[in-house]
């Protein structure tokens, strides 16, 4: 598990030898309560291999750390948690519909790129769009933060432009609720991502915000 850290004083790029030495106290502690669940027994000899496991598991096998360097802002967050029941509800609702029509439902694939250069934000956009039920990301790229996902029932162009507006507007909302102002003021007016201290240096490989939407169709029976 990646541990969220506030952004400090710069630093070099990350390598795998240099995450070694750095203890992720968060995931060492959450391997050993998954541990000790397994176990279904609280006893000093469990939660001891279970630190043990932990300690283990994060040395050989570490993660970059995401670097965060915005505030937690209430009122925006409630407003994003809004729109996301909003979002469920609505969704849910159409799926129902599809699942008792007799209509066969047209999918497709797209491709969506993201606005911020954060694993953070590129996390918990993913994880946003893939709850509402229609839409389920196969992939994220972390290196050019683009998510492709699979769309239930598209029946014309519009509807994946839709989606894709859609996308970025969660994308938005979230950096609204948790970025830096230099964050907010970038996702407003499209400008450069600013450059995090000790974050890890990214290719970007596109000019504008707004890149194109690839999406394949394909004539699928609704099971």
């Amino acid at each position: 598990m990646s541990e969220v850290r506030m952004a400090t004083a710069p630093r070099g790029p990350e390598t795998p030898r240099r995450r070694r030495r750095v203890l992720q106290p968060r995931a060492v502690a959450t391997i050993a309560l998954a541990w000790v669940l397994l176990w279904d027994r609280v006893t000093w000899g469990n939660v001891v291999n279970g630190v043990l496991v932990g300690l283990l598991v994060t040395y050989a096998f570490p993660l970059p750390s995401i670097e965060f360097s915005g505030r937690l802002r209430p009122h925006r967050v409630l407003l994003l948690v809004g729109h996301f029941l909003v979002d469920l509800v609505g969704a849910s609702w159409q799926v129902m519909r599809l699942a008792f029509g007799r209509r066969s439902p047209r999918n497709a694939v797209i491709e969506v790129q993201l606005r911020s250069r954060s694993d953070f934000y590129l996390t918990l956009t993913a994880e946003l769009v893939a709850l509402v039920p229609g839409s389920v990301v196969i992939d994220a790229r972390r290196s050019t933060s683009v998510l492709y996902l699979h769309l239930l029932d598209v029946e014309h162009e519009g509807r994946i432009e839709a989606q894709r507006a859609h996308v970025l507007a969660v994308e938005r909302r979230v950096v609204r609720a948790l970025g830096s102002r230099e964050e907010i003021a970038a996702i407003e007016t499209g400008g450069p991502w600013p450059t995090v201290p000790g974050a890890e240096t990214r290719t970007d490989t596109t000019a504008d915000t707004t890149a194109d939407t690839t999406a394949h169709c394909d004539e699928e029976e609704h099971s």
